[in-house]
């Protein structure tokens, strides 16, 4: 019996060896064959045409795909003037995607009173519907449609510029198959028939991190200087659209400095520096004039969810706070309970509980204790993996689909993540660690010939500040009870290291 399947092992292990001599074989013969025809610009144009394709599919030919809404996008879709069409409170939330809004005010309708970048491409929309149909209602597809428009050069540019850093037909095409995979995943493209600021984020996100990639070579000052602007431009959208963003400003600007080292003249030191001064002052704007994206509800949380959620004595910790030790009753408790313990709008906790701390009290206490916030930031990694509103449907409810259905079509990567990827602050550590070890070879702060590794390096570390950023911000104001909704950024920010790295090993590796 043993030597049966010692046998069968070895057949398998002959088997697989010959498959990949063949496949190696294959593969040195395209190589040689498309040798001096290897063209990044071929491989993004290709992925973002497929995009395209996938995009419209999803978006645009029946059975329309959206996100339900939730309730926190009612007032800024009241700020641009649309309304909900008279429904059961059953098909307006979570469960349906809703595709067609009214542009006239019912009776018991206030206005919104939100302003930010969003607004704007939001307006764009409902003004693109009248011209076509010239009717009272809004169809949410112009939305759509404005998104897709934006989001295709995004795509293109990074996956030109990841392709850009290998020479092999081979290497390049599996890694612009993987970006393919990665950024037309539906889990993101549903988002843009929706007022959520998922799609904005993502889309702005992309063209700062492909603007950013794209000094990696040398070129004409035109064309350096028309991707300094992007990276403005696209950094200034993302800063404004909400208030949990505006500290990114500061971490963008702290980009901007490093890249003066990449022409070595003043005016474009001085572009650097403007570029700078001007991400930040729209961050300080944006913290002084936006209200704050956290309710008194998640100053609860921040308290229970989170300060008692990580502590070992929740009693201590309490009294850290000036509050009495009787409250360590409530570490834990949610007001999204089914049946909360209590609620955070009770009177009674604003005498001796509510009133006893600030969210920078909360702030200080976590940089107090680090340990605590990387429990908390372990956890938020979990929620950022999740890509998708689980609580939310992608279907109309014609479709005659049951309730929060959602789609199957091209969401390998998000269901990957959701069920299968790693979830812990560990993973994380070791994507960081696996980023320096791939690209610090040539880093310098000084100017140099080959500066591609610095360009790179430079820009993963900008896009774990947005993780990080993200990741505090949201455990500050709201502990774990928001971060199914707040997280988006954290898990797009996985993507793009993800992407990187495993491109950047492909190519070392040369296992293609």
């Amino acid at each position: 019996m043993k030597n049966k399947d010692e046998q069968k092992a070895s057949k398998l292990i002959i088997l697989l060896k010959t498959f990949f001599n063949k496949a190696k074989d294959f593969l040195r013969k395209v190589n040689v064959k498309m040798e001096g025809k290897y063209s990044p610009h071929f491989l993004a144009l290709a992925v973002t045409i497929i995009t395209a394709l996938v995009g419209g599919t999803i978006l645009f030919i029946p059975n329309y795909q959206g996100v339900a809404a939730d309730g926190s996008t009612d007032d800024i879709m009241k700020s641009a003037g649309i309304y909900y069409i008279e429904q059961e409170p059953e098909d307006q939330y979570n469960n349906y995607f809703i595709r067609t809004y009214s542009n006239t005010a019912s009776r018991g309708d206030m206005p919104g009173k939100t302003f930010n970048s969003q607004i704007f491409f939001i307006k764009l929309a409902k003004n693109l519907d009248h011209i076509f149909t010239s009717d009272s209602y809004f169809d949410i597809r112009f939305l759509g449609f404005i998104y897709m428009i934006m989001y295709l050069p995004a795509v293109y540019l990074i996956i030109k510029q990841v392709c850009q850093r290998v020479k092999r037909f081979s290497e390049g095409f599996f890694i612009s198959a993987v970006g393919l995979i990665i950024f037309s995943d539906v889990g993101y493209v549903t988002y843009f028939n929706s007022f959520y600021p998922e799609a904005l984020w993502f889309i702005t996100m992309l063209y700062c991190v492909g603007a950013s990639m794209s000094f990696q070579k040398k070129r004409s000052g035109y064309l350096d200087a028309w991707s300094l602007i992007l990276f403005l431009l696209s950094g200034a959208v993302l800063i404004s659209s909400r208030s949990q963003c505006t500290v990114i400003g500061f971490l963008f600007a702290g980009y901007a400095i490093r890249l003066i080292y990449v022409r070595r003249n003043w005016f474009w030191s001085i572009g650097c520096i403007a570029t700078a001064f001007l991400l930040s002052l729209s961050a300080i704007f944006c913290i002084y004039a936006y209200p704050s994206d956290f309710s008194e509800t998640s100053k609860f949380h921040a308290m229970t969810r989170g300060v008692l959620f990580e502590s070992s004595n929740p009693a201590d910790t309490l009294r850290e706070f000036g509050i009495d030790s009787s409250y360590e009753l409530l570490a834990d408790a949610s007001s999204y309970d089914y049946l909360p313990l209590v609620k955070a709008g009770d009177a009674s906790l604003y005498h001796g509980f509510m009133d006893k701390f600030t969210t920078q009290d909360i702030a200080v206490y976590y940089l107090c204790h680090p340990g605590s916030l990387l429990g908390m930031i372990d956890v938020s990694i979990g929620a950022g993996m999740d890509i998708r509103r689980s609580n939310c449907g992608n279907y109309e409810k014609s479709v005659g689909l049951p309730k929060k259905a959602k789609i199957l079509l091209w969401s390998g990567w998000s269901t990957f993540k959701a069920s299968s990827a790693p979830r812990t602050i560990g993973f994380l550590f070791l994507l960081t660690g696996a980023m320096f070890f791939l690209f610090y070879k040539g880093y310098s702060i000084r100017p140099l010939e080959d500066r591609r590794n610095t360009i790179f390096l430079d820009m993963l570390l900008m896009v774990l500040g947005v993780l990080l950023s993200q990741s505090v911000v949201v455990i500050i104001g709201s502990g774990d009870a928001e971060m199914g909704k707040r997280m988006f950024l954290v898990g797009l920010s996985f993507d793009i290291m993800t992407y990187c790295i495993f491109a950047e090993l492909l190519h070392k590796i040369k296992i293609v």
